[in-house]
């Protein structure tokens, strides 16, 4: 065997060895590209759950909120008519001459006490509004 062939065989296993090698490299370039597409791929899908998921509490939290608020002024609202009401009733002169009196139970017994008007709202406020809630049936 001659020199020159012996230096093409070798040129041409490594050649060969080369492009083998090259190969492989493509193929391994290949599958890795691949598994990071499927996990940015997975991620992606992962962010946009938990952004939908967070989307929702939001707006449920949003909801909830408007709703609460709602009940509040809705309160507010009958709180004011019915202090109107009562205001206006305690300005009858009827309501001004009566004498209310409130039962007060202490150690000694059951003892009476003139409520002044003006005490009435803040006495008997709440039991008062109930009442006429009740009465309204609301």
């Amino acid at each position: 065997m001659s020199l020159e062939k012996i230096l093409e065989k070798i040129n041409l296993d490594a050649s060969q060895e080369v492009e083998a090698i090259l190969n492989e490299a493509r193929q391994k370039a290949e599958t890795i590209k691949k598994e990071a597409e499927q996990k940015a791929k997975e991620q992606a899908e992962a962010i946009l759950k938990q952004a939908e998921v967070e989307g929702r509490l939001e707006a449920s939290r949003i909801v909830t909120q408007a709703q609460l608020q709602k009940k509040m002024e809705l309160l507010k609202t009958r709180r004011t008519l019915i202090d109107k009401v009562l205001q206006a009733a305690l300005q009858k002169e009827e309501l001004k001459k009566a004498r209310l009196k409130k039962e007060i139970i202490t150690p000694d017994g059951l003892q009476q006490e003139e409520l002044p008007s003006e005490k009435l709202l803040s006495e008997l406020g709440q039991e008062i509004e109930n009442e006429i809630l009740e009465w309204l049936k609301v």
